[in-house]
Formats: structure tokens, sequence, C-alpha cells
């Protein structure tokens, strides 16, 4: 039976592909940062141990035995100021766990990148040909994500390491107990405290597909390939209405492109001044007004990749929240249809 080591497996990730691993059989390792809370892995079997992500001979022993190795622990932040943090855990990060892997003999090694590492288009369609370059991010975190991600993929090509990558777009669906942006978005609409919406819309896929996906990379994916793992694009309007028909809650205003621009370029300083993360940034503005759309198509032509209707990952969400806290749930008057493309 193979051995499976997952970084950052107590992450929102990390812990549904622990789950969908040990439901197929397989034997998973799960990696926690020193002192992380495991209570997302509670009734999960799984082996944890401790290790930090920068810390090469921590990794090495806990890599040891592994058959696979899936990447997930880093540092997801648009907040300005953290850098140098992000070049430290994502890029240093990902360097050690590939010498740590070389090192402990790993046969495959899975890193999780992102949609934002990727080369953005002029319009059209995004696909992994785009490909990776730090230079060329639109933010400080995309290109934490693309230097890793050629750290990887240069491991490959040099015969170091069988490598593949996998490249989410925006997370959504159950088993969400740090509560996610995402997630805290849905929340905050049910509850009527989001004052307003950006305009434009994202790319987003239901976490179990990623996970199945992953998993697929894992088993079928070429050495030194990246796989695009996306769903369905909705606009952040049509993702209030399906919570609003699940909940009753007001689909908040949109504001104007224009207007939230001007708004979002005070976001810097304000966050410096008052140490919070703002709301409105340059960077949420511009990664929901981008031109182009994202493309999974070779994800289902080689992995046999086919991620589920959106608007029922976002309503499943919603029942995981509230079957979790215990909170009631305000039932809509008629169930959201499957998320159209808008």
């Amino acid at each position: 039976m193979r051995t499976n080591v997952i970084t950052g497996a107590t992450g929102h990730l990390g812990n549904v592909l622990a789950r969908t691993a040990c439901a197929r059989g397989e034997l998973v390792r799960a990696v926690l940062q020193p002192g992380d809370d495991a209570a997302p892995l509670a009734g999960v079997p799984v082996e944890v141990v401790e290790a930090d992500v920068r810390d090469g001979a921590a990794l090495e022993r806990a890599f040891r035995g592994a058959d696979r190795v899936f990447h997930l622990a880093g540092l997801v932040s648009i907040t300005a100021g953290r850098e140098a943090l992000l070049e430290a855990v994502n890029v240093g990060g990902t360097r050690a766990v590939v010498d740590a892997c070389c090192a402990a003999g790993v046969g495959r090694l899975v890193y999780m990148s992102s949609v934002h590492a990727l080369i953005e288009p002029k319009g059209g369609l995004l696909t992994e040909d785009a490909g990776f370059d730090a230079a060329q991010a639109t933010s400080p975190y995309g290109k934490s994500k693309a230097a890793a991600s050629q750290v990887v993929r240069d491991a490959a090509r040099a015969g170091r390491l069988d490598t593949v990558l996998v490249l989410p777009t925006g997370v959504v669906g159950p088993f969400d107990f740090r509560l996610s942006e995402v997630g805290q978005l849905l929340l905050d609409l049910e509850a009527q405290r989001v004052p307003f919406l950006l305009p434009g819309g994202h790319d987003w896929v239901d976490v179990r597909d990623v996970a199945l996906g992953t998993l697929a990379a894992a088993e079928r994916g070429r050495r030194g390939e990246a796989y695009l793992l996306g769903g369905e694009h909705l606009t952040l309007t049509r993702l209030a209405e399906v919570v609003s028909l699940e909940t009753r809650c007001r689909v908040p205003r949109v504001l104007p492109v224009g207007f939230a621009r001007l708004v979002a370029s005070g976001a810097p300083l304000w966050e410096r001044v008052t140490g919070r993360r703002a709301l409105l940034t340059p960077y949420a503005v511009h990664a929901l007004t981008v031109p182009f759309r994202v493309s999974h198509e070779k994800a289902a032509r080689e992995l046999d990749y086919l991620p589920r209707p959106i608007a029922q990952s976002l309503r499943e969400a919603l029942e995981w929240h509230h079957a979790r806290t215990g909170a009631p749930r305000r039932v809509g008057p008629a169930r959201a249809q499957p998320g159209r493309a808008a």
C-alpha cells in the first residue's frame, strides 16, 4: 500500500485531500507546522507529524518511506507588506520540499500551485501554456507561486525529481474549518454584512473536485506538466444570487468599476496605517475584472477531470457551515439551480 505525505494537511484543500485519499484506502501522513491545530483532521485515519516547511532536515524525516508527497503548505496573502514572508514560505519552503524529496527518495512530488501563478493573457482563454514568470505576475502572492512553480518544474526538467503541478482556481465547498475568504464571504452574504459587491467574477471550483483532480494528477499526470483545475465562471452577483435563493438574504449592489478602482487605490496605505486587511484592494478588483476565462480542458482530457456545478458546491458549503455551528438556516423559497456561466 502506498504512503502519501501531505504538507498543509489541515488547510481547506489539505484536509479534503487527506479525507479523499484515506477513503480510497491509501496511507496518509499529515505534515503539520509545529504547534498547528490538528482539529480539521479529527476522525481522519492519518499519521500526524510536525515539520516546519522551511526546515529541510525535518522535512526529510517526514518524507522517509513516502511514495508520493503532496506539497500544499503555503501562505495565501493579498495584504501589503508581506512580500518577504511570501518569498520565505512559498518559494524557500518549496525549495526545501524539493530537496527533501530528493534526499528521501520520494517517487513523485505533486505541487499545489495556483491559477494566479500563470502569466495572464490579454483576453480569450487562460491555459497551462501561458507558463510561469514571477516578473510578470500581478501580485506578490502570484509572484511567489510562479517562482515556486518554476522551482518544481526545473527539478523535473533537470532529472532530479518526478514532479507534477496542479493549479486550482477559486476554491469553495465543505470542510472549510479555518474559514477561507470564500467561506467567509458566503456567511457574510447570508448575514447581510456585505455592503456592496465588486464588479466582475471569477472561476470557482469545488474543493472535493480539486482533491480528486490532484490524486488523478499524481496517478496519470505527465512529468513536469501543470494542470489547471477550474470549474465554472460566476460573477459575484450570480454567486450572491445563489446564496440569496438559499437563505433569503438580499443581493448587494455592485460598485462601478471605475469607482471600485479609485477606492481600492488607497488600500495599501490604509493597511500599513491600520495594520488591518482591506476589503477592497487593487488586486481584488484586477482579479475579478480580467478579460479572460480559465480552461481546464487539459485536465479533462488527460486526467478525466469533471467538476460538478458550482451552485451545488455553494449550497453544500452553506449546509456544512450551518451543520458545524448549529446555526439556524433561513431556507429560501426555492432551491438554487446549477449555476449558469455569467
